[in-house]
């Protein structure tokens, strides 16, 4: 038989407290993060993006030929804000890419930054992915706050805290419905197969 979904929607929209159609599953956060170019982003489109951080964001912007503004770390490994919200005022952008907690660096964005990122975005219908990959090291996450802002997505990963990478299996949650549809619509019907299920609802029954 073809893997029945139902029950790992129903274990991560009980466990996060989201809407079961807010989710959807994906093979990785590599999967999440090609379906966020693909579905917000076109040819010569401009997005932002951390550096260094998942490679994957930089291979996929190469296939999907997006420009990436990338706000890189100092010598302290601290980002340079004010260049984030100078790019999103001045220019056109499609999208936002931030790894919370980021990779390779082990550093985080606060907060208070995180909402002011959105806020800012909001105001010019920017979408902003924020990929949880490493969300089990780390207590804070952008999930309770997916219905205070219409332009966030937040990304995870059973690959890491979990240590699951070889059976890819992943999941987005949206907040908007406009955009949790796109999503629906773009992805395979059988993205994630039954053994990758049958793990990650192991997994979250067990934290």
């Amino acid at each position: 038989a073809y893997p029945e979904t139902e029950k790992l929607y129903n274990t991560i929209s009980k466990k996060f407290k989201v809407k079961k159609e807010s989710i959807v599953l994906t093979p990785g956060s590599d999967a999440a993060i090609k379906n966020c170019l693909d579905l917000f982003t076109e040819k010569n489109d401009k997005i932002i993006s951390i550096d260094p951080t998942f490679a994957m964001v930089d291979i996929y912007s190469k296939i999907k030929r997006v420009k990436q503004i990338k706000i890189k770390y100092n010598r302290k490994l601290e980002l340079d804000y004010k260049k984030i919200f100078e790019t999103i005022k001045n220019r056109k952008i499609s999208l936002v890419i931030l790894a919370n907690p980021n990779s390779p660096t082990g550093t985080i964005i606060p907060k208070r930054i995180l909402f002011n990122i959105l806020k800012s975005c909001e105001k010019k219908n920017i979408v902003v992915l924020i990929d949880e990959a490493y969300f089990g090291f780390y207590k804070f996450s952008m999930i309770p706050y997916i219905r205070k802002f219409t332009n966030l997505v937040v990304c995870r990963t059973f690959s890491k805290a979990f240590g699951l990478a070889g059976l890819r299996v992943g999941y987005l949650i949206c907040s908007s419905e406009q955009v949790y549809l796109a999503f629906n619509a773009a992805r395979s019907s059988f993205n994630v197969n039954r053994i990758a299920q049958i793990a990650a609802e192991a997994a979250l029954e067990d934290l």
